[in-house]
């Protein structure tokens, strides 16, 4: 193991899309001669689209899916909805970009097994152990100024289902592929966006079989018709992310999420089944809903626990304590949710010493990871975060125990600490901020909404301050200010 005694300007830990918009604003603040250390489990950025399954597509226009405001060299439609490859293309596309401007020491195929803050004889400086992959040997110790371990949402890879039978077959959306010609009945088991993708697939690749998702309590997803309309309702549409958002979060006031969200839902969701319990951001398009309930033979509102063999056969056995007799050689497809269960735990948005920015789930900002890594590396280089009123929030802790209450609470955080960025930030930083979906509508759209805000921020900011200590008091999770309160776990 060696160590490098030029301690670096900045290391980024992740070069996902968190971590690439985190790179994407120290470059504002970094001069030209700083010395940037990238550590990545991977051989190249991108982030779990390193390991997606073959069809994943975007469920967002893409050019709203990047870092900054780097642009794609994607000849489609503003509508198209890219596909994997052509995202992961992007994404190295973006830290090339950014490149040109910084001097970037890049870690591939390695993980930071150890970050620690020291301050000696007056300076901070954040000490780096690098282990490479797979294996975890520590090859290299370096030392940081600063430090952002940009986890976002640490998405794991997928695994086949661990189940008992023998005479059925368990796989993972990256090798259902191999099984597309096959005529045996398939059951997805997850009724989130890569269980609508993968029986899309399907009926897009397969020869006809019988298709059933086991959706636990149902998922729904946003109207992508109603947010990104096209054609001439692009420029006449009255509904949009912002709308959306100021929606569920005035409507909100932490003890009412069973009304507010069957309100949400009846008015900007959708799901190909016949309910839904859970919303966790993702997007279908009217047509896709109607293309997955005509693949869809059987929707079965409970939990898989295992498939067991009998005397008659193999048998399903659900959460209830049901069981259903089913064919020898079915295929289960794991498409089961991977959102909000960040292995890492225990870190503080801000270390000890403000060196080592922290971006995960369990100390959000905002509700998506990327938005978070931009607004928190900006307010981390302005030296803006520390003593600040940003809220942060455990959104793991929170959809363990009420996920209909945390995709609110989420929705309501994620307003207030744009209201007090629009006010902490200039504004170079929201003219930069490619994220933004309300880019899909024309310019007059957005400063009509941009103007709603500035009249009513103070109204609002109060209710979303009630709101968020409300929730605290009610479940104890982390959800409160940064200013002051200890951030641990």
């Amino acid at each position: 193991m060696t160590s490098r005694s030029s301690p670096y300007d900045l290391c980024v830990i992740g070069a996902g899309i968190a971590g690439l918009n985190a790179l994407f604003v120290a470059k504002k603040y970094l001069p030209p001669s700083a010395r940037v250390a990238l550590i990545d489990r991977n051989e190249c950025a991108g982030g779990m689209w390193n390991a997606t399954y073959d069809y994943v597509r975007l469920h967002q226009p893409y050019p709203m899916f990047t870092a900054g405001n780097i642009r794609w060299k994607l000849s489609q439609p503003d509508e198209y909805l890219a596909k994997g490859t052509e995202v992961l293309t992007h994404l190295k596309y973006c830290l090339a970009t950014i490149e040109s401007g910084l001097s970037i020491t890049k870690f591939w195929l390695s993980e930071a097994s150890m970050v620690q803050e020291d301050v000696s004889q007056g300076e901070r400086l954040v000490t780096v152990r690098v282990s490479s992959l797979p294996n975890g040997t520590p090859t290299e110790v370096i030392s940081a100024k600063k430090v952002i371990y940009a986890q976002g949402l640490d998405v794991p890879r997928l695994e086949p289902l661990a189940l008992s039978s023998h005479q059925v077959v368990s796989c993972t959306p990256q090798t259902v592929s191999q099984h597309f010609d096959q005529t045996s009945p398939v059951y997805i088991v997850g009724g989130g966006k890569t269980g609508m993708d993968s029986v899309l697939a399907l009926g897009d690749r397969a020869t006809k079989r019988k298709v059933s998702f086991i959706v636990g309590q149902g998922t729904v997803f946003a109207k992508r018709d109603l947010l990104f309309p096209t054609g001439l309702r692009r420029y006449f549409s009255r509904h949009s992310n912002l709308k959306m958002l100021l929606d569920a979060s005035v409507q909100f006031d932490g003890s009412n999420e069973e009304d507010v969200f069957r309100s949400f839902t009846e008015k900007y969701t959708t799901n190909p089944g016949s309910g839904g319990e859970r919303f966790l951001f993702g997007q279908l398009s009217e047509a896709e809903c109607a293309r997955v309930s005509e693949l869809t033979d059987d929707y079965i509102y409970d939990y898989l626990d295992d498939v067991v063999d009998t005397e008659r056969g193999p048998e399903i056995v659900y959460r209830s304590g049901s069981r259903v007799p089913i064919e020898n050689g079915a295929l289960f497809v794991n498409c089961t949710g991977h959102l909000f269960k960040g292995a890492v735990r225990g870190a503080p948005l801000l270390s000890e010493n403000n060196a080592v920015l922290t971006i995960s789930s369990q100390a959000a900002f905002h509700f998506l990871p990327a938005m978070s890594s931009y607004f928190l590396s900006h307010l981390f280089f302005a030296e803006k975060l520390h003593d600040s009123s940003f809220y942060i929030l455990d959104n793991d802790a929170l959809v363990a125990l009420n996920p209909k209450a945390a995709f609110l609470t989420g929705m309501t955080q994620s307003l207030l600490n744009t209201l007090l960025a629009l006010e902490a930030l200039p504004l170079t930083a929201f003219h930069e901020f490619g994220l933004d979906f309300d880019r899909w509508h024309p310019a007059y759209k957005r400063l009509a909404g941009l103007i709603s805000l500035q009249i009513n921020r103070q109204k609002l900011i109060d209710h979303c301050r009630e709101t968020l200590d409300r929730i605290a008091q009610t479940y104890n999770v982390t959800c409160h200010p940064v200013k002051g309160l200890d951030q641990g776990h």
